[in-house]
């Protein structure tokens, strides 16, 4: 696969990526969130400006996960056209250098059992998940970021940001659904207000999505 956004970069050429668009504009760049039908907050300074604004979602709660769809809406940043590659950097961390690596096919993919024998203390217990569990954990969780799990066979395509290993928010999952195995919890109505990887919490948005599907009903796609 070719390095797309590296290659926009280089080029000036606008691109979009994940939930941002990015448009270059006369030794400029404008980056903008995904909208939400109101007019976008200019957000002053530089690169800190942006990745504070980005910190939480529009629940006001912290996003541990940068790829995550829970990105605020209604943004726009402009900025020295040399910013663009640190403030991709800013919102999608290593999403340049993953690209670039998959292009050269010196992208290293960890598989999830590798990750989960680094593991110490009460997460090792992620790994006694089913495969059944860890194809839902993939839907439940990775569904919802922009990131495509390379580690776990998703198809690396241009213009996508290649995930070449299992972050510690679905390390984090697969251990409390490897404790579901034999206490299954019951099902519960998602609540906003409850944090995005706090996955203990009945109403927690991704545990809920994870409890929806039956193994069944994973087995059959």
């Amino acid at each position: 696969m070719g390095d797309v956004v590296g290659e926009a970069i280089a080029a000036g050429r606008d691109f979009a990526l994940g939930e941002v668009t990015v448009a270059f504009r006369g030794g400029r760049v404008e980056l903008a969130g995904p909208s939400r039908g109101a007019s976008p907050v200019e957000l002053e300074g530089a690169i800190e400006a942006l990745r504070e604004h980005l910190r939480f979602d529009e629940h006001r709660r912290y996003r541990p996960l940068s790829g995550a769809r829970t990105m605020p809406g209604n943004w726009r940043i402009s900025l020295p056209e040399s910013l663009a590659e640190a403030a991709i950097e800013t919102i999608y961390p290593q999403a340049l250098l993953h690209q670039e690596q998959a292009a050269r096919g010196a992208l290293r993919i960890v598989a999830f059992d590798e990750v989960v024998a680094r593991q110490r203390g009460r997460y090792r217990v992620a790994g006694q998940l089913d495969e059944g569990g860890r194809e839902r954990a993939r839907e439940a969780l990775c569904g919802r970021c922009v990131r495509t799990p390379v580690w776990a066979g998703g198809t690396d395509e241009d213009g996508h940001i290649p995930c070449p290993e299992p972050c510690s928010v679905m390390v984090a999952l697969c251990r409390e659904a490897a404790l579901w195995q034999e206490d299954p919890p019951s099902a519960a109505s998602p609540d906003p207000a409850v944090p995005f990887a706090d996955f203990s919490t009945p109403g927690n948005e991704v545990r809920e999505a994870y409890l929806a599907r039956t193994p069944a009903e994973v087995a059959h796609g």
